[in-house]
Order: structure tokens, then sequence, then C-alpha cells
């Protein structure tokens, strides 16, 4: 039997070729699945709006004014006054700004 280097060869970077998008296409999928945000209902329990009194309680003896968005929600992070949902109902419906008292917050937050 003759071997025939020029056929291995291309045989041989043919195999490559297919390993490497086999390879990529299941890496690509698996990334794919696990950079995505899983859909809100199965992240968990719901956002849950906060209660009004705890809130404004909250907002004025414990967040340092003028405070940017970021202070506030760090504030409200930082306690355990409140549940994982309230402190991401804070995070989706607060928006960015400067508030130079809590009724400003609360202005913004509707409440």
């Amino acid at each position: 039997m003759t071997h025939h280097p020029i056929r291995s060869r291309k045989l041989s970077t043919l195999l490559l070729g297919l390993t490497f998008v086999a390879v990529g296409a299941t890496q690509a999928c698996s990334s794919t699945s696990s950079t995505e945000a899983p859909p809100k209902a199965a992240a968990g329990a719901p956002d849950t709006q906060p209660d009004l009194e705890k809130t404004r309680s909250h907002l004025r003896e414990h967040v340092k004014y003028p405070a940017t968005r970021a202070e506030v929600l760090a504030a409200c992070a930082d306690t355990p006054e409140f549940t994982p949902a309230e402190k991401a109902w804070f995070s989706e419906h607060l928006p960015d700004g400067s508030y130079a008292t809590a009724d400003d917050v609360l202005r913004s937050l509707k409440l």
C-alpha cells in the first residue's frame, strides 16, 4: 500500500478543521445559554414594592443627602430592613439623578 503524503495532509487538515468547528459550536451553544438572562419569572420571586412607611423612614434616617441614585441604592442594599425582592424593586424604579431630600426620592419612585 502506497502512502500519499499530500492526501494524508489534506485529510489531516480537514479532520482538524472539523474538530475546531465542532468544538467551537459546542462552546458557542454553552456560552450563549449561560450568558443569557433567565426569564424574569424563572429568576425567583417577583420584585415587591416595599411598604411606604418603612421606605419613608429608611430614606430619612439612613441616606445622607444630597445623594445620587447609586448612593440611595447602596444605602438600601446595606440594610436588612428590605428583602431582596424589595431591593430589586428600588433598583428597577429609581431613576438616575441626584436627590436633595427623601421626599425627592419618594416622588421619583411615585410613592
